[in-house]
């Protein structure tokens, strides 16, 4: 008898320790941050795929305008790529970034204020370069410069004719950034 005891003792201790187990698994796990959807950089055969840096992704919610402008000026988490003439730079999204839209920024302009919804887009890297060049001060020499790009992910709030309707810079800022949900960045640098 005092053995049948002593092993249904043994049973309920290792059961109790099981059930503490999971029960610190489930309360671990719910601590932790949920990830970031991925952009995905390729030029030619180098690729980089990144997550946004943790509080460069509002996970449902804006970021903000100021916020969301710091994490378009931030090195955090940047992938570089050397470019060419002739080069193609892809950038590829997740779906969840697509279905609402995405902009691309090249150093911090505006490439197409109406946003992608698709997951998959290339671009001519002379034609983001030239576009940088165009913005030069007229007369002056090229200038052979990192090209900083910023994929922002947008909310469904996101609205053109209320950005292009803003009668100040804060209003045309926070009608512009007030509705970005992530930012991925990466760098250009030109080459030979």
């Amino acid at each position: 008898m005092t053995a049948i005891a002593r092993n249904r003792g043994r049973r309920a201790i290792r059961t109790t320790l099981a059930l503490g187990t999971v029960s610190l698994g489930v309360l671990v796990l719910s601590a932790c941050e949920k990830p970031s959807p991925n952009a995905h950089f390729t030029l030619d055969s180098s690729s980089s795929s990144k997550e946004t840096a943790s509080d460069c992704y509002g996970h449902g919610e804006a970021l903000g305008a100021e916020r969301a402008l710091e994490c378009f000026s931030t090195d955090d988490n940047r992938a570089t790529f050397s470019s060419t003439p002739g080069d193609t730079f892809r950038i590829g999204v997740d779906a969840d970034v697509a279905e609402e839209g995405w902009l691309l920024f090249v150093n911090d302009q505006l490439y197409r204020a109406e946003p992608f919804t698709g997951t998959y887009r290339s671009f001519p890297s002379d034609q983001l370069f030239q576009m940088v060049q165009q913005q030069a001060t007229p007369g002056a020499p090229p200038v052979a410069e990192d090209l900083r790009l910023s994929v922002a992910q947008v909310r469904e709030d996101y609205d053109i004719e209320t950005i292009w309707s803003s009668q100040t810079e804060e209003e045309f800022q926070e009608n512009l950034y007030g509705s970005v949900e992530g930012i991925w960045n990466v760098t250009l640098t030109p080459g030979d």
